[in-house]
């Protein structure tokens, strides 16, 4: 049936079930099931090997990010090992709430078509498909920013004031999983401005549903109280960073999401959007104006931001489920009504299909790669060749009378630490607020020859003689995958400290203005 924007709100509440059809839930398991295959039988990423070291001393707070990821995938250990899947299981298992958040958002807001098709626009974008396999922030952002646009939804269509403590529990726990869910409450606060819901000011349940929000966010406040606000001048200072207004940011952000949504999706959640925006200003229905206020604060910041830096496009992944709403708004329409052009009309036919190709085929290459056609450029590469090069390193460094292996950046003492766990000990010399929740290592360790590891694009031998008496150039290895090269690595044996080996707290750590102007990657897995 059609969308109806005039239904009665009070009707959907007793009308509409709380649990989506055995069918479509069962395509959901479904989903998840693959995922959780895709997630055992593939290596980490480097991000994620990165905050399984997080993992290892759960804390208050990191440098990078809040510490929900690391607190995920700390449970995930215990529940399944010291695994791939073990670190991923909860980015598995996020979806399947998530999934059921959504069918019960877009079901209370619209209708059960609406419902069911925005479920299943949502199996069908790659980026959520991506991120129920790997686990980052975004895993538990996107999570706790559709569990409070949920309970937003409730307390809209019920008027029942004890919602905003819901609300409260699931924005704090947002703001513990990822800074960009500021973005969330920025939308509650314009919903609260608008007429119709200036009443709320005065109940006692929305000041106690925020005063829940801060203090489940607190931990992260005194973090960054007791490291010189790090964490927030490091992620804040990407704001408005770059080098004067230009364009050619914009079409990286607009062909990221067209790839991370699918093509189709992506144009069908921008048509929905300025329809929901048409029914905001004509009708004021109150599922529209829930919808465009959940993801305009996000997007018009990161379009603005693109004026002037490069926006990675997963930046905007918490958005997607109500995109996924959007898109279902619209498939529904052309189901049921004329007012489109019947060429658009023929983009129903289309969106799901390409939709799933898209995310089958991205999930299949991870896991079994036919052909490796980019090298280091494939987004998939950097899960690859880790473990045959720790063990040559490892292998090496016995021959060389080494005790420990040192590095220079996160990434390599991510993966290094992971594939020689329990054998090996693998140290950053610098940027020490990275790890500032391990245990410092050992000055006698310290003492000791070891491995100096880096990329060769990134050889530094000044500064490594500026540490060690004795530096000594060992061959280049190289990390490769069916004959590919993905990375040339570098390799010094050192011995000799001359000066402290590891670099203070208060040391510089590199400028937010870095992401500006360089080349992206792998953005579909930072």
């Amino acid at each position: 049936p059609p969308v109806r924007p005039d239904r009665d709100n009070d009707l959907q509440i007793v009308t509409t079930p709380w649990l989506m059809p055995a069918t479509l839930f069962g395509l959901v398991l479904a989903a998840a099931v693959v995922r959780a295959l895709v997630a055992g039988l593939t290596e980490l990423t480097d991000d994620e090997a990165y905050y399984w070291m997080w993992s290892l001393a759960p804390a208050a707070s990191y440098l990078d990010h809040p510490p929900m990821a690391g607190w995920l995938i700390w449970l995930g250990r215990q529940m399944a090992g010291e695994t791939p899947l073990g670190i991923r299981i909860m980015a598995v298992l996020a979806p399947v709430v998530g999934a059921l958040a959504l069918w019960r958002t877009a079901a209370i807001l619209f209708d059960q078509a609406v419902a069911r098709r925005a479920v299943l626009v949502s199996l069908a974008m790659p980026l959520l498909a991506v991120g129920g396999v790997i686990i980052t922030p975004d895993t538990p952002s996107v999570l706790f920013w559709g569990l409070t646009g949920w309970a937003v939804a409730e307390l809209a269509v019920s008027g029942i004031a004890g919602w905003w403590l819901v609300v409260g529990l699931f924005a704090g726990l947002g703001l513990l999983s990822k800074y960009t869910n500021l973005f969330a409450g920025a939308g509650i606060v314009l919903w609260l401005l608008l007429p119709n819901n200036r009443h709320w000011f005065a109940r006692w349940q929305l000041w106690a549903g925020g005063a829940l929000a801060v203090v489940l966010a607190s931990p992260v406040a005194a973090w960054n109280l007791a490291h010189g606000g790090a964490s927030f001048s490091k992620q804040f200072g990407r704001v408005a960073a770059g080098n004067g207004p230009t364009l050619k940011y914009l079409g990286e952000l607009l062909g990221g999401y067209a790839g991370l949504a699918s093509p189709v999706i992506a144009l069908l959640g921008l048509i929905g959007l300025a329809w929901m925006l048409r029914r905001v200003w004509t009708q004021r229905h109150t599922g529209a104006t829930l919808i465009a206020i959940s993801v305009l604060p996000l997007l018009a910041f990161m379009l603005w931001q693109s004026f002037g830096s490069r926006v990675q496009p997963n930046w905007l992944a918490p958005v997607y489920p109500s995109l996924a709403i959007l898109a279902a708004v619209v498939l529904c329409e052309l189901r049921a009504s004329p007012m489109f052009h019947p060429r658009l009309a023929r983009l129903q036919s289309w969106a799901l299909p390409i939709g799933f190709v898209m995310t089958v085929g991205l999930l299949a290459h991870a896991t079994y790669p036919g052909v490796v056609l980019l090298g280091a450029r494939d987004p998939t590469s950097q899960m690859r060749g880790w473990k045959a090069l720790a063990q040559e390193l490892d292998t090496l460094r016995q021959s060389q009378a080494a005790t420990w292996i040192a590095t220079d950046n996160y990434a390599m003492t991510g993966q290094l630490a992971w594939h020689l766990r329990g054998r090996t000990p693998v140290i950053q010399l610098n940027e020490r607020l990275r790890f500032v929740h391990l245990p410092e290592p050992e000055l006698a360790l310290l003492q000791q020859p070891a491995l100096f590891v880096t990329l060769e694009r990134n050889a530094r031998p000044a500064w490594l003689s500026a540490r060690y008496r004795d530096v000594r150039k060992l061959p280049t290895l190289q990390r490769w995958y069916r004959g590919v090269i993905l990375a040339e690595i570098a390799v010094w044996r050192v011995a000799g400290p001359v000066a402290p080996l590891l670099d203070p707290l208060t040391a510089p750590l590199p400028k937010a203005t870095a992401l500006v102007g360089t080349k992206s990657i792998h953005p579909a897995f930072r």
